[in-house]
């Protein structure tokens, strides 16, 4: 049941903190949300509370307070009351702001309502645990209006069959940027957000996962292989420009090719070298919460990038609500599968792509179907296969150079090209049409 107080229904955190266990509010969140929660218990219990819209330790112990007097237990896991606001902390707060609206503030009774059928903790180690189990995403610097340039890519009506692909020119796509620095656990992340101009939507999302910025090859044809550092994970805390360079990369490519596909937000998550194989709470920017995480990054996204018209789709109360797509090129399906082996369970994760993953000789981590779970789609460079709708191949007798429209200058393509480079045009190329036929309705 939706609330019913005028401070607090609408509120999209309030409401699904009312409705959802996961959407429970803990020590350590902040903003407008926490500011009400607040506000109400200074007007229905006295506490004494700065409106600073952070949930702080005074914050808690009001919380605490606050059920101790009501004797607010879940009795299906608890024993005495904790200093989370979860559904029925935020049912008696709302009951009584009601009432406190509509008339003299009634001395509540204890408790104030029935007991509510036994609802499974969210959390069941964190119910009791004082540890800040927030997760805060800001947006670093600006918000940054661009127009990429007009570029090439595959046309996805040719995908299937064997014969030659078909160039096509894509218009030039208006969007807007954002670097957003996702904190947890003292751990810093790096999270950056393309939104097409003329998205109105927040409950669709792709991300995209890069190749590992450690690559190992050798110098030349039959030489030792080398490790070559495209970005160091010693710079990755203070955003160095290695990093800065790897996002850009992946932003070019990337960004123009969805936006001219779809409507709906990119997020380009920066991993670690040392997430690929050894994923933890301190590396992996999705190792913990990963479906909470998404929604704090799809929250702030909302509100600092979209900034939707007055008149646009609510922001779903939970991410059972937005439709959620991924994909990796390369060795990015180390930390595609790690996240793919997360939340594949998940109803609303609807397709994860594989960009020639396959190209990779070594042995790698991968994904793989499962009953109920997301469409998995592979774009390889296999010979002699037939595509379909979920593995196109392209081999490089596909690769059309010598077409009228085919990229030229510095990017005209060999024929045939060399599997290396075919590699590298299955994602400078094909990601457009991946889009196209995406899963996550237009």
């Amino acid at each position: 049941m939706a609330l019913q107080s005028k401070l607090f229904r609408g509120d999209p955190k309030l409401e699904a903190a009312a409705q959802l266990d996961a959407a429970h509010i803990m020590p350590g969140s902040r903003g407008p949300h926490v500011g009400k929660i607040q506000q109400a218990l200074t007007e229905l219990d006295g506490a004494t509370l700065a409106r600073d819209e952070i949930y702080g330790p005074a914050t808690a112990a009001a919380v605490l307070s606050y059920k101790q007097k009501r004797n607010i237990i879940n009795r299906a896991y608890q024993t005495q009351a904790d200093n989370i606001v979860g559904k029925m902390t935020i049912a008696s707060l709302d009951s009584e702001m009601l009432a406190r609206e509509n008339g003299p503030a009634p001395v509540p009774p204890s408790p104030p309502f029935p007991p509510e059928p036994p609802e499974p903790p969210p959390h069941p180690i964190l119910n009791f645990a004082m540890t800040d189990p927030s997760i805060y995403v800001t947006v670093e610097g600006s918000v940054t209006p661009g127009t990429a340039p007009s570029r090439k890519a595959i046309d996805p009506g040719s995908f299937l069959g064997s014969g030659k692909t078909r160039w096509i020119d894509l218009p030039q796509i208006s969007g807007k940027t954002a670097r957003l620095k996702v904190e947890k656990k003292g751990a810093i992340f790096w999270v950056v957000a393309f939104v097409p101009d003329g998205t109105i939507v927040s409950h669709k999302l792709h991300v995209f996962f890069h190749p590992t910025p450690v690559q190992v090859y050798p110098d030349k044809p039959g030489g030792k292989p080398v490790a070559h550092i495209i970005a160091d994970d010693r710079n990755y805390d203070s955003w160095g420009s290695d990093w800065k360079d790897l996002a850009q990369r992946y932003l070019n490519i990337t960004a123009p090719q969805l936006g001219a596909a779809r409507k709906f937000p990119l997020l380009i998550a920066m991993m670690r070298n040392a997430a690929a194989n050894h994923p933890t709470a301190a590396n992996d920017v999705f190792a913990d919460r990963p479906l909470d995480t998404l929604y704090e990054i799809l929250t702030v996204v909302r509100d600092k990038v979209i900034n939707p018209p007055a008149d646009a789709p609510a922001l779903p109360l939970s991410m059972n609500h937005v439709e959620i797509g991924s994909t990796s090129f390369s060795s990015g399906i180390a930390y595609h599968a790690n996240f793919y082996n997360r939340i594949s369970t998940h109803g609303s994760y609807l397709e994860a792509i594989d960009l020639d993953s396959t190209y990779i000789r070594s042995a790698h981590a991968d994904i793989s179907p499962q009953k109920g779970g997301p469409t998995i789609k592979r774009h390889t460079q296999k010979e002699s296969l037939p595509s379909t709708l979920t593995e196109v191949h392209f081999p490089p007798s596909r690769w059309d150079g010598n077409a009228s429209n085919a990229p030229t200058g510095a990017d005209k393509i060999a024929v045939p090209p060399p599997t290396g480079h075919v590699h590298h045009l299955i994602m400078d190329y094909t990601y457009h049409g991946a889009m196209k036929n995406s899963r996550l309705a237009p």
